[in-house]
């Protein structure tokens, strides 16, 4: 008898668990759609889908959004910053993370590139749960192309 209680047990967390839904701060989009960025250079390939990790700061200004999924059949991690002067929907130079205004990490595989000063732009939608990018990564990398968060988690 004991491992029939063991087992409901369980089965009630289970449930507990599915029926939370969006419990917690969760941003991860349901399905993962939503992305259209096109890599070029060393780690070539589009990423369409993604778990997405997205967070304004809005007293220090500051906007993150990271992107996780697989690009050939490889890890990816890309990361989509503001480090100070976020003011909302518009337009971001992308440089250096030493430089104001945005930057951005990419990690595939063995592959890892930031953006320098000068690499392009960033285009973040009225909605701020979207927006575009075009901009070129150390090692001869390039982005381009448009990302969407499910959630924006502001504090």
């Amino acid at each position: 008898m004991p491992s029939h209680r063991a087992a409901a047990i369980v089965l009630a967390a289970c449930f507990g668990l599915a029926a939370c839904g969006q419990c917690g701060a969760s941003t991860t989009a349901p399905n993962g759609g939503g992305q259209n960025l096109v890599f070029s250079g060393p780690a070539a390939g589009t990423l369409t889908t993604a778990k997405t990790g997205c967070e304004i700061f809005t007293a220090s200004t500051q906007l993150n959004y990271l992107l996780t999924g697989t690009l050939g059949g490889k890890q990816l991690t890309f990361n989509i910053q503001v480090n100070s002067g976020y003011k909302g929907p518009g337009d971001y130079p992308v440089g250096s993370i030493l430089d104001s205004g945005s930057n951005l990490r990419l990690q595939i595989g063995d592959y890892v590139g930031s953006s320098t000063t000068g690499a392009g732009t960033l285009t973040i939608d009225k909605d701020e749960r979207s927006g575009s990018v075009d901009a070129a990564l150390t090692g001869g990398e390039h982005v381009k192309g448009s990302f969407r968060c499910d959630q924006v988690k502001t504090e």
